[in-house]
């Protein structure tokens, strides 16, 4: 199965999952609130001053035009006395906002980002590939936008619109029970057009979050691609496919942002002819003194209006947005699903021998890339694996590294099981070089330790050891090696991957044709370092048949159509005059 259909299957599973949230939501969004709690409260107390602010303000609006209207019940003083209060009270809210909220929102999404990448990381070789990693690139970027901003914000936005329209409507019953119905009854179109709409919303956000996440995979494919495209001049194919993913992302964007409109108007429209009519008809009342009410009480009134009328048209589309967000939640958390934590036998004692014992291996019924590998491998002693292309070569290394693991037959590490060893300590005796290797946009320092702290004493010694010397001479230690290793070459990159290695003690080093994209003298350069190494089992995949290189192996194994059909020395294998002795007799 290729990774384009595994990667729609987990979309498909996410899909299925949009109506029903997963199970492990609850525990990612208690993360926003993890060792926050206090920063959250004062957060919260903010936001519910904040709506008690609001009504105060209408209460004060009316005092001030019945003291202008000749009608008031306070003097001049004590409404300045309670205005200077008042903004006094703003001032200090507005402080304390300014200093918890971001702190919160701050710590909130960083706790989350963090469990995020910890679960990605969790995960096995095997299930990480399943996906895309532009589909990962958007859960840690475009999604965290959205949740921040249409869940996490809102959270605390809907809680001061709901006591708003509590106290402003608690505030309309004390001036006019009356107008306080008539108010309601006209508000009932606005309520119906919003939580009408509030669905709607929610699909828009998914819809958008899905066409960000296959935009953001395209992207992150065409910059990796450059020289490809250039050498095949497809960059006419390449734009055109790049126009097409950003038109979509674009058109959903678009339906969104008609939809968030379109709901907005409704409330504007509804909540200008309510405010209208609850005026029309306090003016009314007050002329024909139908109860107690003043004029500033009308004016009161109709400003509390809004405190009623916009959560009554916010508050549905505040929770479709919410629901949206938590559908984001979800679909990460359905991604990250079968990342478990390691666990496994612990190999404490030094690696003396990996056997294989009749060892098969089948990505699926039709494709067996391994069959009845039988060897043995030996602390300290080197290996080439020859063979070609499909013959099994990188299977037996990814078997090795743990990557595979319904294999049959049996792989043991001192008599420890692999598929019953800990991923943790297998990486701790194990290190892979691949033909790319993978270089932080980091120092060369940075580069050999991946930010670890080393003893200077023990970076130069792996730094010597292969053979970095000229290069740190030339450039040193912090020279920047740019993004993936742009700045550094072939050579230079496999020898910081060997330092690396060197500086884990790894006690097993395995290499899948780390050479086969560097010149002729670099290749064989590298090789004689990896051949030079001391206490250290080296399994090598080569593709070049050199002589000399291949007689210092202490076994060459020869692998065919998934099988190890020679193995020797390179003097025996050749006195064979079997098939390593044509592949090697072509190559010449």
């Amino acid at each position: 199965m290729s990774k384009t259909d595994n990667t729609a299957n987990q979309r498909s599973s996410a899909n299925q999952q949009s109506s029903t949230l997963h199970p492990d939501v609850k525990n990612y969004v208690k993360l926003f609130f993890k060792e926050n709690k206090l920063v959250a409260f004062l957060s919260m107390i903010v936001f519910i001053a904040l709506s008690m602010i609001y009504t105060a303000i209408s209460w004060i609006l009316q005092i001030i035009f019945d003291y202008m209207s000749g009608k008031g019940d306070f003097s001049l003083t004590t409404i300045l006395l309670l205005v200077t209060s008042f903004m006094l009270a703003i001032s200090l809210i507005f402080a304390l906002k300014r200093s918890a909220y971001p702190r919160f929102l701050e710590k909130a999404m960083n706790q989350y980002k963090e469990s995020v990448i910890k679960k990605l990381l969790k995960k096995s070789y095997s299930d990480f590939s399943l996906a895309n990693s532009g589909t990962y690139l958007s859960v840690l970027t475009n999604d965290c936008e959205r949740i921040q901003e249409k869940y996490l914000k809102k959270i605390f936005d809907f809680v001061q619109d709901v006591l708003m329209l509590v106290s402003s409507l608690a505030l309309m019953i004390y001036y006019s029970p009356l107008l306080t119905v008539i108010a309601l009854v006209i508000s009932v179109l606005p309520m119906a057009c919003s939580i009408l709409t509030a669905n709607e919303i929610a699909t828009r956000e998914e819809q958008v979050s899905k066409s960000n996440e296959s935009y953001t995979a395209l992207t992150k494919d065409v910059l990796n691609g450059v020289s490809v495209i250039k050498s095949f001049k497809a960059e006419q194919e390449v734009i055109d496919r790049y126009k097409n993913q950003s038109m979509e992302l674009e058109h959903t964007k678009n339906l969104r942002e008609k939809t968030m409109t379109t709901v907005s108007a409704l409330g504007t429209i509804s909540s200008l002819g309510t405010q209208l009519g609850v005026m029309l008809v306090g003016a009314w009342m007050v002329n024909a003194h139908v109860g107690v009410i003043t004029a500033g009480m009308v004016l009161a009134f109709t400003n509390l209006m809004n405190g009623v009328l916009q959560p009554i048209s916010s508050l549905p589309q505040m929770l479709g947005e919410m629901k949206g967000a938590k559908k984001l939640i979800s679909k990460m958390a359905d991604y990250m699903s079968n990342a478990k934590e390691d666990s496994g036998e612990i190999i404490d004692d030094s690696i003396k021998n990996v056997v294989l014992r009749d060892v098969s291996y089948s990505y699926d019924a039709d494709h067996k890339v391994l069959k009845n590998v039988s060897l043995s491998l030996q602390a300290g002693k080197s290996y080439a694996i020859v063979g070609p292309s499909g013959a099994g070569k990188s299977s037996l290394i990814n078997l090795l590294m743990g990557y595979y693991k319904d294999y049959k037959g049996s792989v043991q590490l001192n008599n420890h099981e692999l598929s019953n060893v800990s991923k943790s300590s297998l990486y701790d005796k194990t290190t892979l070089m691949q033909q790319s290797v993978f270089m932080f946009d980091a120092s060369i320092l940075d580069n050999i330790t991946l930010f670890k702290p080393f003893p200077d004493a023990e970076v130069d010694r792996v730094i010597h050891l292969a053979g970095l010397n000229d290069l740190i001479a030339a450039k040193g230690k912090d020279y920047q090696c740019g993004e993936n290793g742009s700045h550094l070459s072939g050579g230079e990159k496999q020898r910081i991957a060997i330092a690396r290695s060197l500086l884990k003690k790894s006690e097993i080093l395995l290499v899948d044709e780390a050479t086969s994209a560097l010149d002729n003298e670099t290749s064989a350069n590298v090789t004689q370092s990896i051949l030079d190494l001391q206490g250290i089992l080296r399994l090598v995949i080569t593709h070049r048949l050199d002589a000399n290189s291949l007689k210092q192996y202490d076994e060459i194994l020869v692998m065919k159509s998934g099988e190890l059909i020679e193995r020797g020395s390179f003097e025996g294998l050749m006195n064979q005059k079997a098939y390593f002795y044509s592949l090697y007799t072509v190559s010449m």
